[in-house]
C-alpha cells in the first residue's frame, strides 16, 4: 500500500476527529446551567430540555474523550472526560445497592433504577478508559470492584453468560432486557461484557478477568457466530438460538465484533485462540461484504428471513464500524479489496453521512444517502430518533472510537 494514500487518509481521518466530532460534543452536548450533560439535542442543535440522561451516553462520553485525551495530551479534551466521569461517579452511581442506573431526569433524580448488564458493561468499559488516561489509583479501585460487582450479580452460576436485567437490588427481572421478545440472552450485552472484559484485563492484566474474558470469547466462537458467519442475536439461558430472530442478521454487530473479537484475543496472548479468532473475525467480515455492503460503500441495517429481505437504511453506527471491521480485514491479510471497500465507505459517510453544516452525522439515511430528518411513523428507528443529534444511545462513541481506530492502525502500517 503506498504510504502517501495511506498519510491522506490519515489526514482526512484525524479531521474528522478534531474538527467536527469531538468539537461538536463539547460545544452543543454540555448543559448551560447543570454539571453534566443534555440528555439529547435535536437537529438544530438546541438541547430538548424534556429528555431524560442516559448512563449509556455519559459513559461513552467519557470514554471518547478519555481516549482523546490520551492521544492528544495537550488538545483540553481532559475537561470533558473530567466532567463525564463526575456524572457518572457522583449521579449514575448507586451508593447503596452498587452498579449504575440506567437514567435521569434533566434534574438528575432517578428516573430509571434498573440495573441493565449492558450499561454496566458500558461504564466499565468508560472507567477502563479513564484509568489508562489518569492512573489514577481511586479508579483502579473502583474498575476492581465493579469487576467483582458483576460477576457476583449478574454471572449466570449455572450457565454460560450474563444476566440481561436487575432491579435496583439485583433481583433478575424478565422485563426490560435489551431484546426484542426479553429472551434471557443477547449477542448485544455479551458483545460489549467483551469489549468491556478487554479493556479491563488490558489495564489490569488480573487471571480472573483473563479467565472471563477467554469463557466470553469462546462462547462467542463455539455459540454465538453462526456457520454461515453472522452472529446469532437473542439465545435462551444455554445459548440456543430463539424466536424469530434466527432469521435475521444484523450488519452492523458483526463488523463491529470482526474486530473487536480479534483484539480480545490479541490482550490474551494466546497464539492459537488468536489464530482462531483471526479465522473467525474474517469469515464474519466477508459474510457482512458478501450480503450488507452497498454498491457506494454503505452499509445495511439488516436482513430479515435468512437473508432473502434486506433492510437498506443505513445507520450512522453502522458505517463507523464497517470502517474499522474493514481496516482490521486489511490489516490481518494486506488483501486490496478491503483497503478498496474502506475507501467507498469512507466516500459514502463523507458524502451522506456527515452533516457538514449543522456538525457530527446525521442519525439514518437511506439507501441513496438522503437523511432521515424526521422519525418516520412506519419506519422509526430502534432505539434512537432520526430528528435528534444526540439522545440516549446518539453519542461520539462508534464514529469518534473508528477515526480514533483508524488513525492508530495507520501509524501502526506506516511504522
Amino acid at each position: 500500500m503506498d504510504t502517501g494514500e495511506l498519510l491522506t487518509f490519515r489526514a482526512a481521518f484525524e479531521r474528522e476527529l478534531r474538527d467536527n466530532i469531538l468539537p461538536y460534543w463539547q460545544r452543543y452536548a454540555v448543559e448551560a446551567d447543570g454539571d453534566g450533560f443534555y440528555g439529547a439535542v435535536d437537529l438544530q442543535n438546541r438541547p430538548v430540555q424534556t429528555a431524560n440522561k442516559s448512563c449509556v451516553l455519559n459513559a461513552r462520553i467519557l470514554w471518547t474523550f478519555a481516549a482523546a485525551a490520551r492521544a492528544y495530551p495537550e488538545a483540553g479534551y481532559g475537561g470533558m472526560a473530567e466532567r463525564a466521569y463526575r456524572v457518572l461517579d457522583r449521579h449514575f452511581a448507586d451508593d447503596t445497592q452498587g452498579g449504575f442506573f440506567m437514567a435521569l431526569a434533566p434534574d438528575n433524580r432517578i428516573a430509571n433504577d434498573v440495573k441493565h448488564t449492558y450499561a454496566q458493561a458500558f461504564a466499565l468499559y468508560a472507567l477502563c478508559q479513564y484509568y489508562a488516561w489518569t492512573r489514577e489509583p481511586f479508579a483502579l479501585d473502583q474498575l476492581q470492584r465493579l469487576f467483582a460487582l458483576l460477576e457476583d450479580k449478574t454471572k449466570d452460576p449455572r450457565l454460560p453468560g450474563y444476566g440481561e436485567a436487575f432491579t435496583r437490588d439485583w433481583r433478575p427481572i424478565g422485563e426490560n432486557r435489551m431484546a426484542d421478545h426479553n429472551e434471557p440472552r443477547s449477542m448485544n450485552t455479551h458483545l460489549h461484557m467483551l469489549e468491556a472484559y478487554a479493556a479491563l484485563y488490558h489495564v489490569w492484566p488480573n487471571p480472573d478477568v483473563g479467565g472471563r474474558l477467554r469463557e466470553l470469547l469462546t462462547l462467542f466462537l463455539d455459540r454465538i457466530i453462526r456457520p454461515t458467519g453472522h452472529l446469532g442475536i437473542f439465545f435462551d439461558e444455554a445459548f440456543n438460538e430463539v424466536g424469530a430472530a434466527r432469521a435475521n442478521c444484523s450488519f452492523g454487530h458483526d463488523i463491529e465484533a470482526s474486530w473487536l473479537l480479534v483484539e480480545a484475543a490479541e490482550i490474551l496472548g494466546d497464539p492459537a485462540l488468536l489464530a482462531r479468532t483471526q479465522a473467525a473475525g474474517l469469515k464474519m467480515l466477508d459474510a457482512v461484504v458478501r450480503v450488507g455492503l452497498d454498491q457506494d460503500g454503505g452499509l445495511f441495517l439488516e436482513s430479515l428471513r435468512h437473508g432473502s429481505h434486506v433492510r437498506t437504511n443505513k445507520h450512522w453506527w453502522l458505517q463507523a464500524e464497517a470502517l474499522v471491521g474493514l481496516m482490521n480485514g486489511y490489516q490481518l491479510t494486506r488483501s486490496v479489496r478491503y483497503w478498496e471497500d474502506l475507501k467507498r465507505s469512507w466516500a459514502f459517510v463523507d458524502q451522506h453521512v456527515i452533516d457538514h453544516r449543522g456538525g457530527e452525522w446525521f442519525t439514518k439515511v437511506n439507501r441513496l444517502g438522503e437523511p432521515y430528518l424526521v422519525e418516520p411513523a412506519d419506519d422509526p428507528s430502534p432505539f434512537y430518533r432520526n430528528d435528534w443529534k444526540i439522545d440516549p444511545w446518539k453519542c461520539p462513541y462508534h464514529n469518534g472510537r473508528a477515526c480514533l481506530e483508524l488513525i492508530h492502525r495507520i501509524d501502526q502500517l506506516i511504522h
